[in-house]
């Protein structure tokens, strides 16, 4: 049995490094199992989900239809929310577990898909990298949002997309191809936004086939036939699912596409908001490219370490530590960095030749370049570092090759002493390596409780504490209190899970008729964004009649009476 299993020990070391140390997680005390879910927008699926596996159909606060979530993650998550109406933490333990495998996978996928063009150890590390790194750790473990599942779509479809070898058997090229094109649409229904990576991803493919299987009768006939035979055979099961999708959305929801992302859109339009700016001009466009925000930086997990050495020399010498100061910084040791690469591929030029092209990494570069112009030209804003799983993959893979040709450079230069101790450098690296991953997952139990102190409970408890039971309640940002709460309705008030009917009113200036309508009996959250800032400022004017105020450390919530 292992003899038959040791040709899969690096799979299944990732599976074991990956799902022990979360199994662990997810039996601990509930103070370990709230504190590990970091976003709010993960319990907008969960409450979603929630209500569909009760029943309910698609809603977040039971009263109005939504479709602000990407459909496959909360397809896949919601068997797990049958059990809240056991147990509210139980779903979120299962959830962990899920979470680990969904980065198991990932990670076996990118060293099965690095290792055709490196080494054994430099895929490995890649891989592991997937799963230990803190960043990454993060977004598609702690957040509770589909950033897992998308990593795993992407790169089960860039898996098949590389490996596809064109054959003589036309009949068999269109049955992959086919294949191949229900692997984007998996992909597509993780994260939407995945459109342009499967397009460019799929054009690349096309282009590979554009010469027509040779024939002995009549070798050149029907060439443009083959190429749009073969364009139909890929795009025609990614075109049927969307049109299902949108003309479901169309029929249950009253808009084609999720409202969450159209409204994200209108709040670029509006002057005085806290959900950001829209990207204006082409130095700001090229200035996110840079940046360390991993909420507006799309290549972030390559910039934040520079900007964090940026800060840690300008420290060093004394200096002050400025934005300009550390953007100089990044720039002068991205300049040698620059020039280092260069070198290096230079020397390995015929490596890179063959990896870059095998590997579909122009196509996949582009792909991520489209989804990032699209966010930053459409005026979209309030974007989330989940929005780019696809960036964080092209960089561990540009990575891989970079670690290849270093050791392929080392190999040609090093002395045969040095060489023979590479293997065990690895071996003692990755031990180091899960061994610190190992430490920042304990790191994240907490002290034995029952949670009650925890802020998603403790919030919760005092709002059911200060209102009566069946009482409708309208916040921004919503989604563990309505998880939380018990006997009482949560309605999103941002409109990122609400209808789109709720939407029009927002646009229309009649939201505040429209929660009057749905029998609004409280507005709770953020003083200075619902009395400061727009759309909400303007919104509610008129409508507050002060009632309490909820104290939690350093933070003070009013709640206020909504006055139709």
């Amino acid at each position: 049995m292992f003899a038959r299993l040791k040709p899969y020990k690096v799979e299944i070391f990732f599976l074991l490094l990956a799902l022990l140390p979360h199994l662990v997680i997810s039996l601990s005390n509930p103070n370990t199992i709230l504190d590990w879910y970091s976003s709010d927008d993960g319990f907008y699926y969960f409450q979603v989900a929630r209500n569909l596996a009760a029943g309910q159909g698609f809603t977040f606060d039971g009263l109005n239809p939504t479709n602000g979530f990407h459909p496959l993650w909360l397809f896949l998550i919601t068997p797990l929310f049958a059990f809240a109406q056991l147990n509210l933490l139980l779903p979120l333990r299962l959830l962990v577990i899920l979470s680990a495998l969904l980065s198991a996978g990932t990670a076996i996928l990118l060293y099965r898909i690095v290792s055709r063009y490196t080494s054994t150890e430099v895929a490995a590390l890649v891989g592991l990298l997937w799963i230990i790194l803190p960043r990454i750790h993060v977004i598609t473990l702690h957040a509770g949002v589909e950033a897992g599942l998308n990593a795993l779509c992407i790169l089960l479809f860039w898996y098949a997309l590389v490996a596809f070898s064109p054959s003589s058997d036309r009949q068999m090229i269109l049955r992959r191809l086919a294949g191949l094109g229900c692997l984007g649409t998996l992909a597509i229904l993780s994260r939407l936004d995945n459109v342009f990576l499967v397009s460019f991803g799929g054009l690349w493919l096309w282009l590979r086939l554009w010469q027509r299987p040779r024939e002995k009768k009549n070798p050149r006939a029907g060439q443009w036939i083959w190429r749009f035979t073969t364009a139909l055979a890929f795009l025609g099961p990614i075109a049927l699912f969307m049109l299902l999708y949108l003309v479901w959305n169309q029929l249950a929801f009253g808009t084609p596409t999720p409202v969450s992302g159209q409204i994200k859109v209108w709040w670029g339009t509006l002057r005085n908001t806290v959900y950001g700016f829209p990207v204006r001009h082409a130095s700001a466009f090229f200035g996110q490219f840079v940046t360390d925000d991993p909420e507006l930086g799309p290549w972030s997990l390559f910039t934040a370490p520079f900007y964090a050495a940026a800060e840690w020399l300008l420290a060093a010498f004394g200096q002050g530590v400025t934005l300009v100061a550390r953007r100089v910084v990044l720039l002068a040791s991205g300049a040698m960095l620059a020039i280092l690469f260069s070198v290096l591929i230079f020397k390995q030029r015929q490596f890179f030749n063959k990896s870059v092209r095998g590997l579909g990494l122009l196509p996949f570069f582009l792909g991520c370049f489209a989804q990032i112009a699209y966010y930053k030209v459409s005026g979209s804003v309030a974007q989330q570092p989940w929005y780019w799983v696809a960036e964080m993959l092209f960089l561990l893979l540009a990575l891989s090759l970079l670690l290849e040709a270093s050791v392929l450079w080392a190999k040609d230069n090093w002395p045969k002493t040095m060489r023979r101790w590479f293997a065990k450098t690895s071996l003692a690296l990755v031990a180091v390596l899960s061994v610190v991953f190992l430490n920042y997952i304990h790191s994240a139990i907490r002290a034995p409780g029952d949670g009650s102190n925890h802020y998603y409970l403790h919030r919760s408890a005092w709002l059911a504490a200060h209102t009566e039971q069946g009482a409708r309640i309208a916040i921004t940002g919503a989604g563990n209190l309505a998880y939380f709460i018990q006997d009482r309705t949560i309605v999103n008030m941002d409109g990122l899970m609400n209808s789109y009917d709720y939407f029009l009113a927002l646009k229309e200036g009649k939201a505040a008729q429209f929660l009057a309508d749905l029998g609004v009996d409280y507005i709770f959250g953020n003083e200075y964004i619902l009395t400061e800032t727009n759309p909400y400022a303007p919104m509610l004017a008129g409508h507050l009649a002060p009632f309490a105020v909820y104290v939690f450390a350093d933070n003070e919530l009013p709640l206020w009476r909504f006055v139709p």
